[in-house]
């Protein structure tokens, strides 16, 4: 599970900012909380803000860290590191470095990764861990240094040191050489995130054709059940979901399509979901028919992909970072994906969801405790700025969440100067 991260030079983010999923004292919400360890963390958080205020940065700063962890042992010499976006709007910070810190348990345990890096060098790296009270230092690497090693590395030192890249994780290169203590590090990147921080067309389709497969799947019986009992309870008129093998017999490509192309395709996809909605007569079923996924609407579309994503997450205890979690949905239906998240009996694994918004109708005391609400907003330098709710004194948990929000009291909504727009 995720505990904290740290961002700094990083997109519209100029000056450090944390965003942490400790819960607070508070006391509304039991169910919304999960003990790790003596600490207790939040299962959901959400932010609000106006748009360019750097909501989606924040999001994106976990799919940068991912994206090192798990890419850059395969660094070219003298690559870019792709993450490396410092805030451009001071010219003294376009050349400085981009800093993450991230806190996460493994197994009980609080990990926490520091990733310090330039256009083409990493600048630092440390990994540490607290099998017991005290921290413990797993690696730490510097600069123009040679990599410190703590007493619990056993394995390759020299020799992973000397294939390095400067660009590289030395992380993402160890595991390459099966060093044990960093595997479970490198498998928590690999299997328990699970970073959106946006949502194409192209996108949407290729992972609404991952569920599709598992629909298909006659094996995966639970999932198929419970992706149904999730789609048939959200007022879709849809009364049951599958999906099938594509006849291409039937449904043949343009013949001007390159052979290796025509393969990639029909492998691509290879299966298409089918809605089976109720035929009626004099208000009596008298039947069924079906309906391709396309048919739908873009919010059951969009509906598909978040179901499977949601169940993938309970599955794994997977930490689950989302912008725009509520694209082309009902605040309804939002919502109660959202409370499936804080049930207990349902996500068993301790699952998180984070993810950014501007459907003010999420923002609901009957939802959220306190600490799990952000705020994002911009000074007028461009800088990224974030707070909790939990932060602002005077907020008890029975007043009006969106009304105040809406009303300017939690600040972070858009200033909008109408005369300016006159022509």
């Amino acid at each position: 599970m995720l505990s904290r991260i740290a961002i700094e030079n990083f997109r519209s983010i100029k000056n450090r900012v944390e965003f942490s999923f400790e819960a607070t004292t508070f006391k509304e919400h039991y169910n919304n909380v999960v003990e790790v360890h003596n600490k207790k963390l939040l299962k959901t958080s959400v932010i609000y803000g106006p748009n360019a205020s750097g909501k989606s940065n924040i999001l994106m700063a976990f799919s940068a860290i991912d994206f090192l962890v798990l890419r850059s042992a395969k660094f070219e010499p003298n690559e870019e590191i792709g993450p490396y976006e410092p805030f451009l709007l001071d010219r003294s910070n376009k050349n400085q470095s981009v800093k993450f810190e991230l806190d996460f348990y493994i197994d009980n345990i609080l990990y926490t990764l520091f990733l310090e890096f330039r256009k083409d060098t990493i600048v630092r790296e440390e990994l540490v861990f607290r099998p017991k009270k005290q921290p413990s230092v797993i690696y730490s690497r510097v600069i123009d240094t040679p990599i410190a090693f703590g007493e619990h590395y056993k394995g390759d030192r020299k020799s992973i040191e000397r294939k390095l890249l400067p660009n590289q994780l030395f992380l993402s290169k160890a595991v390459l050489d099966n060093v044990e203590v960093l595997i479970p590090v490198f498998n928590f990147f690999k299997e328990k995130l699970a970073s959106y921080p946006f949502f194409e067309d192209f996108h949407e389709s290729r992972i609404q054709q991952l569920y599709a497969k598992r629909l298909a799947d006659p094996d995966d019986t639970e999932f198929i059940e419970k992706f149904n009992r999730i789609i048939c309870a959200l007022d879709t008129g849809i009364s049951k979901v599958k999906s099938e093998v594509i006849d291409w017999e039937k449904s043949p490509l343009p013949q001007d399509i390159p052979d290796s192309v025509v393969e990639r395709i029909k492998d691509d996809y290879k299966y298409k979901i089918k809605a089976v909605h109720n035929v009626y007569e004099n208000d009596t079923i008298v039947g069924e028919t079906e309906f391709d996924k396309n048919e739908e609407s873009k919010g059951t579309q969009s509906l598909f992909m978040l179901t499977g994503i949601i169940l993938d997450a309970f599955e794994d205890g997977t930490i689950l970072v989302v912008d725009e979690f509520e694209k082309n949905l009902h605040p309804h239906i939002t919502k109660s994906l959202i409370k499936l998240f804080h049930n207990p009996s349902i996500n068993e694994k301790n699952a998180q969801l984070i993810f950014a918004t501007h459907d003010l109708s999420q923002l609901d005391s009957d939802v959220f405790r306190r600490d799990q609400i952000w705020f994002a907003e911009k000074n007028e330098r461009g800088e990224t700025d974030l707070f909790s709710m939990a932060d602002i004194s005077g907020v008890r948990p029975n007043v009006p969440y969106d009304k105040w929000y809406d009303s300017g009291k939690f600040g972070a909504t858009p200033i909008i100067n109408e005369l300016e727009m006159t022509f």
